[in-house]
């Protein structure tokens, strides 16, 4: 008889790392390199879909966010990372956000709303509060978990971080004196963390 083969989830937590950093290294290179056409000072991320080159690059680092989720779902099945309800449901969330926000376009200008720009908004808006709180109720379900007691406080400084940004970011749609497009960035870059945590923790576990 053929012995079963246990399939590891470190090499891909591995490829989540990999795939994750590729989408922020996307964005920081759209960032200083579209520096003319977009004030990363003002300009929401997406505005780089509307530019020679852009859209293309933009809608990669989605998808590359897209299947760093994937990968990172398949690895915590695998390692047999406990998760609630709760986390799972707002991860799911999460990727739908991404989702909607790779498909829908933005408004060209905030004066000119669009339908598509609008769905794109709400995409952004769940995209920004889901991984932070899906984050939290894993960290506060990971507490109790000896193997795992290592990632919660981790995890919750991520998740308090991604809410944080996150917030600032929505305050600063309604305060135009505010840097919208700097603490856009800086929200992201905070989810990149989160998701980083997750798959630095199944890689850890393994070993």
């Amino acid at each position: 008889m053929t012995p079963r083969t246990t399939l590891s989830p470190a090499p891909l937590a591995t490829l989540t790392l990999v795939m994750a950093a590729a989408a922020q290294a996307i964005i920081a290179g759209l960032t200083f390199g579209s520096a003319g056409n977009v004030d990363p000072w003002r300009d929401p991320v997406s505005d780089y879909a509307w530019h020679s080159g852009g859209r293309v690059l933009f809608a990669a680092a989605i998808l590359l966010l897209l299947a760093a989720a994937a990968a990172l779902a398949v690895a915590a099945h695998l390692a047999a990372l406990p998760r609630t309800p709760l986390a799972s449901t707002l991860f799911v969330l999460w990727t739908a956000g991404l989702v909607v926000v790779v498909l829908f376009r933005s408004n060209l200008s905030a004066a000119v709303p669009t339908t598509s720009g609008e769905i794109h908004r709400i995409g952004g808006g769940v995209l920004f509060a889901t991984l932070p709180s899906s984050a939290w109720a894993l960290s506060t379900r990971l507490r109790g978990q000896r193997r795992w007691l290592h990632v919660a406080p981790a995890l919750r400084r991520g998740a308090v971080a991604g809410v944080v940004t996150a917030a600032a970011f929505g305050v600063a749609q309604l305060v135009g004196r505010l840097p919208a497009g700097l603490l856009e960035r800086v929200a992201l870059l905070a989810e990149f963390l989160i998701i980083a945590t997750v798959a630095t923790a199944l890689r850890r576990a393994v070993r």
